[in-house]
């Protein structure tokens, strides 16, 4: 009986509270309905590059059946030459004509097309080879040619992580997962902390503004993540050997980006908690769902339309490719500051919508 009393007395506390309520009952199916739309190991929307003469009829053959196949989509810069447009991250892939053409390489025999492959994600990278000699071997079927004897090889390249090596694709993504997940739990608990214990009042009657505030209570935890993410980064390159070729400045400046959104968001979230126990929940599930629609694992370009918008304002999208690019590629200036920017714009637009929450909540 006295184990019934406590199971009775628990669950009715947790009724009082719709928040938990819905954390707990609601938020699980939410999340199995996202996630199992968005989760899948198949690779498409893989942004493809090609350098070809006008007139060489076979590469454009090659390039067109790709993009009709579904797997394979234009990248975004068709001026840009294939090799720059891998290495400046506009491109997963690139294929390149031999000189003269594909089209007289095979009239020859010698039919051999270069094929540029960014690995800096694993899943996709181990994809389009395979894809590509299948839209190589139906391109010889609409022509007529012999399956056995088809004259087209590949000489493939590739780039960014040569032995396609998992952990150089996990570890910057985990650099970035952890700092994001530690911002937020610091930041959120720091926050409701201080409305459980009934402080926010004697701060918020002080003659100090409400920025300075939530800023008071955010820029500590924002150089305890930057310590968090400094371990993690040395650790992970000393222990699984991941190379570092972009420059440390451009990796504090993307973190410094990222900490725009990451505490806007931590702030927001800490807006709809009163009690640790509810930020921590809401942390594990934002952050869940933030790491899971973030490309970290899964290529974000996978996603439904809707889902990809959804990946599109999530921090740890841009974060992530920010990370990854610095540490593998070396980053561009271009590339640096379409990330930057998007971070910053996210993270005013969070800021923005947490501020008037904030007045909200504690007048």
């Amino acid at each position: 009986m006295t184990i019934w009393g406590f199971f009775k007395k628990e669950i009715t506390a947790m009724l009082r509270t719709p928040a938990l309520v819905v954390a707990v009952l609601i938020m699980p199916a939410v999340q199995i309905l996202i996630l199992s739309g968005a989760i899948t190991l198949e690779a498409n929307h893989i942004r493809l590059a090609v350098d070809m003469a006008p007139n060489d009829v076979i590469m454009e053959r090659v390039y067109n059946h790709a993009i009709g196949s579904g797997f394979f989509i234009r990248a975004r810069d068709t001026k840009m030459d294939a090799i720059t447009a891998v290495q400046s991250g506009n491109a997963d892939v690139a294929i390149i004509a031999p000189s003269g053409g594909l089209a007289k390489s095979v009239i020859r025999g010698d039919g051999e097309m270069q094929v540029l492959i960014d690995s800096m994600n694993i899943l996709k990278a181990q994809s389009i080879e395979a894809y590509l000699q299948g839209i190589v071997a139906a391109v010889a079927v609409d022509m007529g040619m012999d399956l056995g004897s088809v004259p087209i090889q590949f000489s493939t390249r590739i780039l960014f992580n040569p032995e396609m090596n998992t952990k150089w694709f996990m570890v910057p993504s985990l650099v970035a997962c952890i700092t994001f997940i530690m911002l937020m739990l610091l930041i959120t608990t720091a926050i409701t902390k201080e409305k459980e214990m009934g402080t926010f009042e004697t701060l918020l009657a002080a003659p100090i503004s409400k920025h300075t505030i939530i800023l008071g209570k955010s820029l500590p935890y924002v150089f305890v993540a930057f310590l968090c993410m400094v371990i993690v980064l040395v650790v992970g390159m000393v222990a699984f050997n991941v190379p570092f070729v972009g420059s440390f400045w451009a990796f504090v400046g993307a973190f410094l980006a990222f900490c725009v959104a990451g505490t806007g968001m931590s702030v927001l979230l800490a807006n709809y908690t009163s009690t640790q126990q509810q930020a921590m929940l809401g942390v594990m599930i934002v952050a869940f769902l933030c790491l899971m629609l973030s490309g970290a694992l899964i290529p974000s370009e996978n996603f439904p339309l809707v889902l990809r918008w959804v990946s599109f304002i999530n921090p740890l999208t841009h974060y992530v490719y920010l990370v990854r690019n610095i540490m593998l590629k070396g980053t561009t200036v271009g590339y640096f500051a379409y990330y930057c920017g998007m971070l910053c714009a996210v993270g005013a637009v969070m800021w923005w919508v947490a501020i008037r929450k904030f007045r909200i909540t504690l007048n």
